[in-house]
């Protein structure tokens, strides 16, 4: 009889914790706002806010749900944030790594400048869009870099736009 109960008692926890964990893992995909010293972005519902990932970006995400067909490998959106010192071009480093410029927009937000880049490049045999935010301050250079499949459907891309549009230096 004791150990029926030390068992029910033990399923009970589990299940509890299971519970929990469920949770948990729910919500580090919902949307937030990210808000450093020097900048703001807000993350769509459907990405993580990667804690402690490369030290080379400033923020990292990527999405829950990954590519269909010959992109499933690959997950459907990332979004990394890159501040380096300024002194050269972007545009140029951009072409150079092998991303395909399809339009170069400028913007300004309050007194901040603000260049949109869309391109293409592959990854793993798959054409993928990727998109830019660039913007100087203070002697440094944020890059904003947002890549996603080309048949993401269309809600998808409305949260890879808004987070691209949401993304303001300090």
């Amino acid at each position: 009889m004791e150990i029926l109960i030390a068992g029910l008692i033990l399923v009970a926890f589990m299940a509890y914790a299971s519970t929990r964990i469920k949770r948990s893992a729910a919500k580090a995909f919902e949307a937030e706002t990210v808000e450093t010293q020097t900048f703001v972005i807000k993350k769509p519902d459907g990405f993580l806010n990667v804690i402690n990932g490369d030290p080379q970006f400033a923020f990292e995400a990527y999405s829950k749900e990954f590519g269909t067909g010959d992109a499933s490998p690959i997950r459907m959106g990332t979004a990394t944030i890159k501040i380096s010192d300024a002194g050269s071009d972007p545009a140029v480093a951009l072409k150079e790594s092998g991303t395909n410029i399809a339009s170069n927009i400028k913007e300004v937000i309050g007194e901040k400048h603000y260049r949109i880049i869309e391109g293409k490049r592959v990854n793993k045999g798959t054409d993928i869009r990727v998109l830019y935010k660039i913007a100087e301050s203070k002697g440094k250079v944020f890059v904003l870099e947002i890549a996603a499949v080309p048949e993401a459907p269309d809600e998808f891309s409305y949260k890879i736009e808004s987070m691209l549009n949401s993304f303001e230096i300090k």
